[in-house]
Parts: C-alpha cells; sequence; structure tokens
C-alpha cells in the first residue's frame, strides 16, 4: 500500500513537471511570435513613410483620408496580435491552459492579418517583414497547440447576468458621454478630447477588470462610430487595456487605484501615439499625446478620484440589499 502511495506521488509530481516545462516553452513561444510581429511591423511602417515620400517620422507628415485609415488598421492588427497573446499568456500562467487557446487563437489570426492586410490595402511595404510576421504567428499558433495538451487546473468563471447588464448600462454611458463632450471639444491636430475615461476607470474600479476592459472597448467604439471618427478600430484596442489596467484597482486603497488608473490612461494615450506618429509625424503627434494625458486622462482622473470612493458606498450597500 505504501508503495503505491509513493508511485502515485512521483506520477502526480512527473505529470507536474511536464505541465510545467510545456507552459514555459508555450510562453517563450508565444513572446517570441509576438516581439517578431512587433519588430516587423514597425519597420514596415517605416519603410511605407519612406516610401510615400517622406524622409523620417520626425518631419510633419500629410496623408491622403484613404492612408490615414489603412496604415493605423495594419497598425492595430499586429497590436492587436500582441494583447491577445499576452492575454492568453496571462491565463496560461494562471493555470487556464483550455481558455488560453481561444485567445492565442485569435492573436494568431490576427497576426496572418498583420501581413495580409498591408497587401490588401496596396501599402507600399517590404514582403519580407511581412514573411517575418506570418512565422511569428505561427510561433503564436504553436504555443496554442502545446496549450492544448496542458491539463487545466481551474475552471474560468465567465460573466453573469448582472456583470453582462453592467457592462451594457456603463457602456451606454461611456459611449454618450465620449460622443457629447468629445462633439463639442474636437481637437486642433485631429481627432477630439472628451472625459468619457472617467466612466471607464469608475467601471473598472467597481467591476473589475473584465467589466473594465469590455466598457472600454465597447463604450468608445461606439462613440467614435457615432461621432464619424474613422480610425474607431485603434479605440478597442487602446481603451480596452486602458480598462482592463485600471481594474486590477477593485477594492484598492484611492492610492493605488490612482496609480493604476494613471498607467491605463498613459497606455491608452501611448497606443494613440504610437498610430498617430505614422500617419500625422512626430511633431503632431507628440502635442496629441500631451492632450490626451494632462487634458483627457487628467481630467477623467481627477472626476474620477473625486467618485470613486463614495459611489463605492453607495454601489456596496446597493449589493448587500
Amino acid at each position: 500500500m505504501h508503495f503505491l502511495v509513493i508511485k502515485v506521488d512521483s506520477i502526480k509530481k512527473k505529470d507536474s513537471n511536464d505541465s510545467g516545462s510545456k507552459i514555459i516553452t508555450a510562453l517563450i513561444l508565444s513572446f517570441s511570435g509576438g516581439l517578431i510581429i512587433l519588430a516587423s511591423t514597425v519597420m514596415n511602417l517605416i519603410i511605407i513613410i519612406q516610401n510615400l515620400g517622406f524622409t523620417s517620422i520626425f518631419e510633419k507628415i500629410s496623408l491622403s483620408s484613404e492612408l490615414k485609415v489603412s496604415i493605423p488598421l495594419y497598425a492595430t492588427t499586429s497590436s492587436l496580435s500582441i494583447l491577445l497573446m499576452i492575454i492568453a499568456a496571462l491565463l496560461l500562467r494562471k493555470g487556464y491552459s483550455k481558455t488560453a487557446c481561444f485567445p492565442c487563437a485569435l492573436s494568431v489570426i490576427f497576426g496572418l492579418l498583420s501581413a495580409i492586410v498591408p497587401v490588401l490595402m496596396k501599402l507600399p511595404v517590404e514582403h519580407i517583414y511581412l514573411y517575418i510576421s506570418s512565422i511569428g504567428a505561427i510561433l503564436m499558433g504553436v504555443a496554442g497547440i502545446i496549450s492544448v495538451r496542458i491539463p487545466q487546473e481551474r475552471r474560468i468563471k465567465y460573466m453573469t447576468p448582472l456583470e453582462i447588464s453592467l457592462t451594457a448600462i456603463f457602456s451606454a454611458i461611456t459611449a454618450v458621454v465620449t460622443g457629447v463632450v468629445g462633439s463639442a471639444f474636437p481637437s486642433p491636430t485631429g481627432g477630439y478630447t472628451h472625459i468619457g475615461d472617467a466612466i471607464i476607470f469608475i467601471a473598472s474600479l467597481l467591476f473589475g477588470v473584465k467589466i473594465g476592459f469590455l466598457v472600454g472597448a465597447i463604450g468608445p467604439t461606439v462613440a467614435d462610430l457615432a461621432v464619424g471618427y474613422p480610425r474607431w478600430f485603434v479605440t478597442v484596442v487602446a481603451h480596452g487595456v486602458e480598462g482592463l489596467i485600471a481594474g486590477f484597482g477593485k477594492k484598492r486603497n484611492i492610492v493605488i487605484q490612482a496609480i493604476l488608473c494613471a498607467v491605463g490612461g498613459f497606455f491608452m494615450t501611448l497606443t494613440y501615439f504610437y498610430v498617430n506618429i505614422f500617419i500625422k509625424g512626430y511633431p503632431v503627434a507628440i502635442i496629441s499625446f500631451y492632450r490626451d494625458l494632462f487634458g483627457q486622462v487628467g481630467l477623467s482622473l481627477i472626476i474620477t478620484m473625486i467618485l470613486i470612493k463614495p459611489i463605492e458606498k453607495t454601489v456596496g450597500k446597493m449589493m448587500k440589499m
């Protein structure tokens, strides 16, 4: 009997070691694939600007309306691939191996799209970098295949009906606040300035990362479509991750909440800066960056910090009723 117990324990230990090595391998492959896609995309974006007749991204760039959509679309597909890869890696690291396969599969799809979109849009790219992006997507695909073979340690909790309702409500509020305020304050450098980030921050701090991400991705995107902002697809990444990061501040003290909201807001402004630098040039992009960071995010952060604790108390009482 004692021998059987030892044998079972040794088998479990071996399985655990095998799973650990597979997780490490999958993480290395996925991050390697993401870095390859990022590097090849940036190189191609620089080449696109040069082939369009501009010396570098450090001068003012004037493009047609069509190019102002197609170039950001190319940048966004690769960014979505990397973002989904990071989400898959986090799920895998937490023991949700089977669940991680879904964002991993999407990351592969967007990775391949990042190699296809420039061709469909007839952008002046170097095809060698598109082939390299495809290799990055294949590496992430192999990581997904490895993940399928790892036993899932935990069962993931999907959204409850209450969470779905809260997401819909806060997304609607975010869309209205973003669209109404944004229409009143268009930016001279393109786009518009608003305080919709305050609603994203509040939703994230109250209900966590899932609702924060969805409200950030859905609400401002609906506003962009309503206002007629052509690069709405950038918003999905920028504001979605902004809400995701802020969501880690749920039930934390106000200092931690302020820091996480600021980090989320900084990521959002950095995302738009990354896109703007290739369609407007560095001089205009840096002006937009400071406007977004200190105007839009700064004001939204102040509003959030004033309102969040009273709202938390009110919501807490309502949940106990």
